[in-house]
């Protein structure tokens, strides 16, 4: 036993002494080589706090802008469904008593034996009765091989409307806003400059499953982003823009080949020169529960759609996240090596794992701004805050798996239908054969 620890401590002084008596050049490459590593892991920690700093510091400003329009212009909503999401009565419902007094709600589906079809019939027959004021409409948009088909019901409803109709929103139906929601995603185009509004959504899982507080957590990554109006981009769950600008920004021309509605949006309202202004008193709840797999094909379609919509937004997501996962890696070795070696060259490198506390500080102080975007949800944010705080980092490791998969294919599944994003302004719809 004696021999044997002799023998290895040996093999560790003489792996030591190679290290030691090395080339002076090679030692020197090696300690570069390090720092530059570690240098850039603080800044790639570093930057994310900056993101969110700016985000906390814009974010009481955009809260207090005013919530009515001038003059409450007419506003027609439009909401194209198929299926039944989780809670489809509530949300509608949530929709049909919109504190809003000019409101016109235009519901769409594909075809009539959608169970959102029946759905909807049975809750404006319902509500008719008893708000016979309120404007509700039912349109059955048919089937396109050319586009989404949430682009194909949206255009359907915009085949119908009336000449007093000056505001358009656009709303997705697995949302419950509260009352001013639609006033307060309007209100704002009031102003100069402002082309088209956005809120954006908050996943709110029923449990905190792996599956769902993942989504709720990856999601949640592009808050900081939203109140940059040079950098932003609008969720197509609620958008709103003047009929106006929409009609000179072409947007409908650019939907008619398209997946993506509010990417197309995006860049719709920049092309116009006009601002794209976020709301954050317009973050809508969605109560759904997700399985891994499921978080797996959200993310990887939204990977692939930014890819083909939105270059420069998956270009940077892809490099930082590719970069911090690789520093990380190397951190884990570095520690490894030095370890065995006891070089202070590797323990350097070993400096690479201060992203992963740098990250959780980072969802920490984000997450903490939770409780004042979602007041309705205060005590349950609360509860679950640490475990979306644990998360980050495995939705930094999702970000990087995301990234991959749309390097790969072009194709994507949405709500049981495939399609193949050409580009920008061409789509094929797969046959189910296919």
């Amino acid at each position: 036993m004696r021999k044997q620890g002799i023998v290895i401590t040996a093999t560790k002084f003489s792996a030591n002494n190679a290290f030691a008596t090395g080339h002076p050049k090679r030692m020197h490459m090696s300690f570069s080589f390090n720092a530059a590593l570690l240098t850039l892991t603080l800044v790639l920690g570093l930057v994310p706090l900056l993101l969110t700093a700016r985000f906390k510091r814009r974010l009481p400003e955009l809260v207090e802008r005013k919530r009515q329009p001038t003059g409450s212009p007419p506003v027609v909503a439009i909401l194209p469904c198929k299926g039944l999401d989780p809670g489809f009565r509530e949300n509608i419902l949530a929709l049909v008593e919109q504190d809003y007094p000019a409101l016109e709600l235009v519901f769409v589906v594909a075809t009539e034996d959608d169970p959102a079809f029946y759905a909807l019939q049975g809750i404006i027959q319902e509500v008719s009765t008893d708000n016979p004021q309120l404007n509700m409409k039912l349109l059955v948009a048919g089937i396109s091989s050319d586009r989404a088909q949430k682009l194909n019901n949206q255009l359907a409803a915009l085949d119908q409307l009336s000449d007093q109709t000056k505001v358009l929103v656009f709303v997705d139906s697995d949302i419950r806003p509260d009352r001013g929601f639609i006033g307060r995603l309007v209100a704002p185009l009031s102003e100069p400059g402002v082309g088209g509004t956005t809120g954006y959504r908050w996943y709110h899982p029923p449990r905190p499953t792996v599956g769902s507080l993942l989504r709720s957590t990856w999601n949640a990554g592009a808050l900081p982003f939203l109140v940059d109006s040079k950098r932003n981009f609008a969720w197509g769950g609620a958008m709103a823009i003047r009929r106006e600008i929409f009609e000179r920004a072409n947007i409908a021309e650019a939907w008619q080949n398209a997946v993506s509605d509010d990417m197309t949006f995006t860049l719709g309202v920049r092309g116009s020169g006009l601002e794209l202004r976020f709301v954050p008193t317009c973050i809508a709840v969605s109560y759904e529960a997700s399985t891994l797999a499921e978080t797996l094909e959200f993310t990887n379609r939204q990977s692939v759609i930014s890819r083909v919509y939105f270059p420069p937004l998956w270009w940077s997501t892809a490099i930082g996240h590719a970069l911090a996962n690789v520093l990380l890696i190397y951190g884990f070795f570095s520690l490894g090596a030095w370890f065995y070696i006891g070089s202070t060259d590797f323990l350097i490198g070993a400096g690479c794992l201060l992203l992963s506390p740098l990250q959780l500080v980072n969802a920490a102080w984000l997450f903490g701004s939770l409780p004042a975007l979602l007041p309705q949800l205060t005590e349950e944010v609360r509860t679950l805050r640490w475990h979306y705080i644990f998360s980050a980092p495995m939705a930094s490791i999702l970000t990087l798996i995301n990234t991959l998969y749309s390097l790969t294919t072009r194709r994507i599944t949405w709500r049981g239908i495939q399609y193949e994003l050409c580009s920008p302004t061409k789509t094929r719809v797969i046959p189910r054969e296919d």
